[in-house]
């Protein structure tokens, strides 16, 4: 049986770890600079902004819900983006190919995303399967491992 760094195995069902950490990091600092843009700012527009802050910090609480699983017996995935959405079943077959993709700014990457490609009756679906910050390596660790789970050729 082989062991996954980025998956946890219930027979043939891998469950992807989500990235709970990250996510209440984000939230929380989300949070706080909305707290002091209330405390400090003397405008409407500053009011805007804490309440943007406020929906992006409960969209990361909210993203820590997210569950996604492959079954490589059934050659299906099924993604749940948040509890309250409901589950959506795609074959291996709809699989295309994955992209990570990386925002820098002055030459430092700020935010990389693995995003799988999915083509289902003829649609293009993007589906972001992880993120991390500042390098494409743990996401490219993350994408092989993905790979062998759904038996993809190398």
């Amino acid at each position: 049986m082989q062991s996954f760094k980025y998956f946890e195995q219930e027979g043939n069902t891998y469950h992807i770890k989500v990235q709970k950490g990250m996510f209440y990091f984000l939230s929380l600092l989300a949070f706080a600079v909305m707290a002091a843009t209330l405390i400090y700012g003397n405008s409407k527009g500053a009011y805007f902004f804490a309440v943007c802050l406020g929906i992006l910090g409960t969209i990361g609480i909210l993203r820590t819900t997210a569950k996604m699983s492959f079954n490589a017996s059934a050659r299906s995935m099924t993604i749940k983006t948040f509890f309250f959405t409901p589950e959506k079943q795609y074959s291996f077959d709809d699989f295309d190919h994955f992209l990570i993709s990386k925002m820098t700014n002055i030459g430092i990457a700020f935010n990389v995303s693995a995003t799988m490609i999915l083509y289902k009756n003829g649609k293009e679906k993007r589906v972001l399967v992880r993120q991390s910050f500042f390098a494409t390596k743990p996401l490219q660790n993350f994408t092989d491992e993905l790979s062998d789970i759904m038996g993809l050729p190398k």
